[in-house]
This record gives C-alpha cells, sequence and structure tokens, in this order.
C-alpha cells in the first residue's frame, strides 16, 4: 500500500517516495528542469506563472494539485479553455500520469471521471469556460485556469465567486501571455515578479536571461557565436550555468508570488536552437514573443496602443462655440463618463456623479446631441433622455449582426433608441485612431487618463464551445473601459449628426485587419476581410448617405 500524500513533509517527498512519474512513465526530475523546483513547493495563496509552451507547467499542476487536495483536504476547479480542451487534457494527461501512479490510482478509486475525480475526501472539478454552461456552481479552494488567455475572461471572473465560502481562496493561473496587460501578463505585473537569475563564473556578475537584438547589454545570446553569454562581459556561459540558477523577486511586498519562465531558461534549450527558431520563416513575432519568450505581443490592430492614440493629439486645446454642432458620448455605471467632439475631433473628457453637469453641456450647446448608453443607469439615462427629447438618444450595444448595419436607428414607436454593432464600432474606432483620422485637441497629460480605459480592451479570438476552431473575434475589457466606450457612444452619434466637412484626410494605404496564431502555428483568415474588401468593407463605403464627414 503506497503512503498517502498526508504522510510525506512536503510534495518533494511524495515525487521521490512514491517515484512519481509522468504521463509518459518517466520519473520526475529536475536536472532538465530545475526552475520547476520552487514552483511545486510554492503554497502562496495567489500563484501565477507566465510561460513559455512546453515547459512542463500542466504536469506540475496536475500532480502539485493531487498532493494538495489531499494533504490539505482542497477542492479544485481546474479550467481549460473549452470542453474539447479538457477531454484531450485529461484523456490524454491527466488520467495516464494517474495510471502511472500507483499512489494516485487509489486515491481516485471511488470516483474518476472525465469532468471531475475525487481525491481522497476532495474533489477536482475540469472545466471548459469557451462553453454554452456557466461557471460551475460548487463551492472550491483553489481555482486553477490553465491557458488563462487563451480562455473567456468574464467566465474566469465569475469563478472567483466559488471562494467565498473556503477559508484557504486559493488562486492559481498559468498561461503563454497574449496581449500587455491582459490575463496572464495583467497577473504577472501584480505579483512580485521572479526572474531566473545565472551568475556569470567569469565575473561573478548575476543576471537574468533577456533577448534583444536592439541593446547588446540587454542580449544574453550571441548570435555570431551561437552561446549564451553573459550580459556584462560577454564570455560564453557554459552549460551548468542555466541549471544552477535561481529565483529572485523584483518586488518584496507583492500578495501574488509570479514567476516567468521563458524557454532561455530551460536547459534543453540552446542557444543554436533557438536562433534557428528565431529565424525560421514561418517563426511570426507574436509567436516568438508569447510562445518562445513568454512575453506578451501587441501590434496596433490587437490593441490601440499608445503611440497609436497620441499620434492624434494636437498639442493645444481647442473648443467649438456654443452653437455649433457637437455629440456628447455617454457611459454609465458607477459614475458618468463622457467624451465632447464633433468634425473637428475630441476636445473633452470628462466624469460625474450625476446629470446635472450632463445638463449644463447640453444647455450650453444648444445644438449638442447626445447618445448614452442604455443598458447602465436604467433609470437615470431615461430620465435625462425624456429632459432633452429629440437630442439624446438611447443606445443598445449588441453582438455582432448579420447585416453589414453597424448601426440601427429607431424609428416610430422606437424613436430615441439606436442599436449598434459592438465590436465592429469599436473596431472602427480603434482604426480611425490608428489611422490618424480623429485630431485630439490637447496634451499627453490631459488624455493619459482617457486612454487608459483603451488599454483594457483588447482583441481576442472566440472559440467555438465544441470544435475549438476560431467563430471570430471579440474585444474585451480586462479593467475599466467606460470612457473607450463612451467614444463609441460618440461615435455613433457622428454617423448621423453631422455638419458638412472631414476629419483628416483618410491614408490611401491599405492597412490589414487583425490575425492571430492558430495552435498549429498557422495562420487562419479571410483574405476579403484581411484586405477591408467585400462583405466587410471600408468605413467609408459602409457609412454611405450618412457618412460622419460627408453628410
Amino acid at each position: 500500500m503506497a503512503k498517502q500524500p498526508n504522510q510525506y513533509s512536503d510534495i518533494h517527498a511524495w515525487l521521490i517516495g512514491e517515484e512519481i512519474k509522468n504521463e509518459k512513465g518517466d520519473p520526475i526530475e529536475f536536472d532538465s528542469h530545475p526552475f520547476l523546483f520552487d514552483i511545486y513547493a510554492d503554497q502562496a495563496k495567489y500563484l501565477t506563472i507566465m510561460k513559455a509552451a512546453q515547459v512542463g507547467l500542466s504536469t506540475l499542476s496536475i500532480l502539485k494539485n493531487h498532493f494538495d487536495a489531499k494533504k490539505y483536504q482542497l477542492d479544485i476547479i481546474y479550467t481549460l479553455p473549452t470542453d474539447g480542451d479538457v477531454r484531450t487534457f485529461v484523456g490524454g494527461k491527466v488520467n495516464r500520469i494517474i495510471a502511472n501512479n500507483l499512489s494516485m490510482l487509489e486515491d481516485v478509486a471511488d470516483k474518476d471521471s472525465i469532468e471531475q475525480k475525487q481525491i481522497g475526501n476532495s474533489m477536482e472539478y475540469f472545466r471548459g469556460t469557451w462553453t454554452k454552461k456557466a461557471a460551475i456552481m460548487v463551492t472550491a479552494d483553489r481555482l486553477v485556469h490553465d491557458e488563462k488567455d487563451s480562455s473567456k475572461l468574464d467566465i474566469i471572473a465569475d469563478y472567483q465567486a466559488r471562494l467565498q465560502h473556503s477559508k484557504h481562496k486559493q488562486t492559481h493561473t498559468f498561461s503563454h501571455p497574449s496581449l500587455p496587460e491582459t490575463g496572464v501578463h495583467a497577473d504577472w505585473l501584480a505579483s512580485d515578479q521572479k526572474h531566473w537569475f545565472v551568475k556569470c563564473p567569469s565575473c561573478n556578475h548575476w543576471q537574468f536571461l533577456s533577448w534583444n537584438t536592439e541593446d547588446p547589454a540587454q542580449m544574453s545570446i550571441d548570435l555570431e557565436r551561437r552561446a549564451f553569454v553573459c550580459k556584462k562581459c560577454r564570455e560564453i556561459l557554459p552549460e551548468y550555468v542555466r541549471r544552477n540558477g535561481q529565483w529572485v523577486a523584483k518586488y518584496r511586498d507583492k500578495p501574488i508570488s509570479g514567476y516567468w519562465v521563458p524557454l532561455l531558461i530551460a536547459p534543453w534549450m540552446t542557444a543554436g536552437a533557438l536562433i534557428d527558431k528565431f529565424r525560421h520563416p514561418d517563426t511570426t513575432p507574436e509567436f516568438w514573443w508569447t510562445k518562445v519568450l513568454g512575453l506578451p505581443f501587441a501590434d496596433g490592430s490587437s490593441k490601440l496602443l499608445r503611440k497609436s492614440f497620441f499620434q492624434n493629439l494636437t498639442g493645444k486645446k481647442w473648443a467649438p462655440l456654443p452653437d455649433e454642432r457637437i455629440v456628447i458620448g455617454i457611459d454609465t455605471g458607477l459614475r458618468i463618463d463622457y467624451v465632447m467632439g464633433n468634425i473637428k475631433g475630441l476636445f473633452h473628457h470628462g466624469d460625474c456623479t450625476d446629470y446635472a453637469e450632463l445638463d449644463g453641456l447640453m444647455k450650453r450647446y444648444s445644438k449638442a446631441i447626445a447618445v448614452i448608453d442604455a443598458g447602465g443607469d436604467l433609470i437615470g439615462s431615461r430620465a435625462f433622455a425624456e429632459r432633452w427629447p429629440g437630442r439624446v438618444f438611447l443606445c443598445y450595444l449588441g453582438g455582432d449582426r448579420k447585416t453589414n448595419e453597424l448601426v440601427k436607428w429607431g424609428r416610430g414607436d422606437e424613436y430615441g433608441a439606436v442599436m449598434a454593432d459592438r465590436n465592429r464600432m469599436i473596431q472602427i474606432v480603434v482604426d480611425e485612431f490608428r489611422n490618424s483620422r480623429i485630431p485630439v485637441h490637447g496634451t499627453q497629460e490631459e488624455w493619459f487618463e482617457y486612454w487608459l480605459d483603451w488599454n483594457n480592451l483588447s482583441k481576442m479570438k472566440v472559440l467555438d464551445p465544441d470544435t475549438n476552431v476560431v467563430k471570430g473575434y471579440k474585444w474585451v475589457r480586462n479593467g475599466r473601459d467606460h470612457r473607450a466606450l463612451a467614444t463609441v457612444f460618440w461615435r455613433v452619434g457622428m454617423r448621423r449628426f453631422t455638419g458638412m466637412g472631414s476629419i483628416v484626410q483618410p491614408e490611401t494605404e491599405v492597412r490589414p485587419t487583425s490575425y492571430m496564431i492558430d495552435p498549429n502555428q498557422t495562420v487562419s483568415f479571410d483574405p476579403d476581410e484581411m484586405f477591408i474588401k467585400g462583405v466587410n468593407k471600408t468605413l467609408d463605403e459602409l457609412e454611405d448617405s450618412d457618412d460622419w464627414r460627408n453628410v
């Protein structure tokens, strides 16, 4: 009879004492994975690992969850992106590891299925996030979010409620990152940010390994010598150096224990192999950054980058005359956020706690039109619309519409309401900022807070819950996005209520829309969509006679 996990002092004693093996039947060892040793034993309440692909974290999580569930009596919910991922992961990895280890097999004898396993007196549940089901309605002591950045982030957030009645309240996240300040990278930024430090035997300089072809002082690989080198003395680092590294936290007072695991620290990856992968024609920048370096990657197509927004700044304040037509976009919530602009661009953004300030703006600008969020403050927004009939419109942001109709204005009994395609309208505004088509009157200091709301929006893949096939893309938020949405409402109003003129002449260069790397490292895209032809026409073609630049 195998000894129980609670009979071992720690997980390493259990791994050695029970001769625990992986799914292939190989013993768990740390000669090729020295950087995992401390992570196995980390009992932090909040644990996050921003990683490259295929570095052993899934095996670690399976074994760590099993040991901790038995020893500490933890109920665990383990999430993956889709139900298909759950079936593949549990059937192809979890079950094989259990079958190769007698002590684990005895633990799950009473209840063992794809979706749940009983480990002694504890339960472990496996669920997808891109699923037709809601978040599982059971309590848990630990949430584990595997491949968080490919998961549905709002469902991930819903699972936090499952910890409310637990005395442990643990959350583990690990994933290769996707976009900056999104998913696991957001967790990493809030953590103590541990880096794997190595010591150069030539000059005794301690350093973490990094990649930067533009700055030799930050480059740990010599491309000509095809070797790892010290960033200080540039001497070649012997192979054993990477194995003898140690984790060093950047911050000491952060509540999250965070690890960055790039392939640079993996002893089995030589400098030559990494250089060859970097230079391979099939290696895209996104793949290199996210799957090899374990760092987030973004271009202007998946996020409104800071430089893409700030290039629109005029550097000085400006405001229209009181009798000029303006449009106010308003997003409601705990507070009211708004933006103001006309055909000459955006000139003001702000927030307020009640509608008195907005009433004042409507009085000051006698021709002002307001488009306000219909789904936030249900009572206040409608009372505001009733006070300004014909000048305030309630806007409903919906999902992808089946037609090319971006915006539909209500008629007859529905007058005063407007429906807009959320994702496509956000994309339009992002593209216009990228193409310098919306002047923003003011300085970086005056508009930095506004841009932060845009920075919390990212374009993510939408996966079919059954097939894991990419169905489309959706703009998701990982923080407050109220002024970004207020700008979308402003943009809806600008389609209809503006005078003659043009903001900025659009660029003649055709810019492709974004695409992402599929799990098999290929790219799937529709050429019509990619080059803005066919059914997804350009902004000018879509808006026809009510184009806000050509009314």
